[in-house]
């Protein structure tokens, strides 16, 4: 790339960031779909940029892991070193004039590390009728532990690539609204672990039902693993 090319990009950057990203980041946590934060945003931003600044600010804070929660250092979001991450965080500012910027700061994360869990296990078949038993048992879980401390594997991305046709299905289960949110993300090809909020609870509970969900979920401070086998 040329030296125009770098300034180019540089600048367009710059200027996503100082128009878009805090707002993205902002809308992302209060979890608003890529379709909804397009909608809007006042500065023009492409699909592209947006989906890619809420899947980082997803990563950041937490509600997608890339490794199982739970391993070699507890939730997965202590450092190497086994100590505490930082995790970055951008304040919204004003200059005199009223105009708007945005500064980089660095946050500690609160989550020690606690070593790995030994989880006690639970197993599910797969079978409709069993749905208001998994209703019933995520929803204490998640009382118990806390949203935050509670994660699903999910293999979107795997199953576009692997099988189209049971990731038609899978969509084709869900309502519009729930269909926007997962296939505004850019599931990676490989397994990923999403918090189990409401919306992912009402997602595997509607993919159970049809026989699409098998995965695990995770409870941090039961140190509880549910298998849906």
């Amino acid at each position: 790339m040329k030296e125009g090319g770098y300034f180019q990009k540089a600048l367009a950057d710059f200027t996503h960031q100082v128009a878009s990203g805090g707002a993205i980041r902002h809308l992302t946590d209060l979890g608003y779909t890529v379709k909804q934060i397009m909608e809007r945003l006042d500065y023009p931003t492409t699909f592209e940029r947006v989906q890619k600044g809420v899947w980082e600010r997803m990563i950041e804070t937490g509600v997608i892991l890339t490794k199982e929660p739970g391993g070699l250092y507890g939730e997965g979001i202590a450092g190497e070193d086994g100590q505490r991450m930082r995790k970055a965080v951008y304040v919204q500012e004003y200059d005199q004039y009223g105009k708007v910027s945005f500064r980089r700061v660095e946050e500690m994360l609160e989550t020690e590390c606690e070593g790995p869990i030994v989880w006690k296990e639970i197993q599910i078949g797969i079978h409709p009728r069993q749905k208001d038993h998994v209703a019933v048992l995520l929803r204490e879980k998640r009382s118990e532990n806390g949203e935050n401390r509670a994660y699903m594997s999910c293999e979107f991305g795997l199953a576009a690539w692997r099988e189209p046709e049971k990731y038609h299905a899978m969509m084709e289960r869900l309502d519009e609204r729930q269909k926007e949110y997962l296939t505004g993300l850019p599931w990676e090809r490989r397994r990923l672990y999403h918090r189990l909020d409401l919306r992912m609870t009402e997602i595997l509970l509607k993919l159970f039902e049809a026989g699409l969900y098998e995965g695990e979920c995770f409870f941090l401070d039961t140190q509880e693993k549910v298998w849906i086998a």
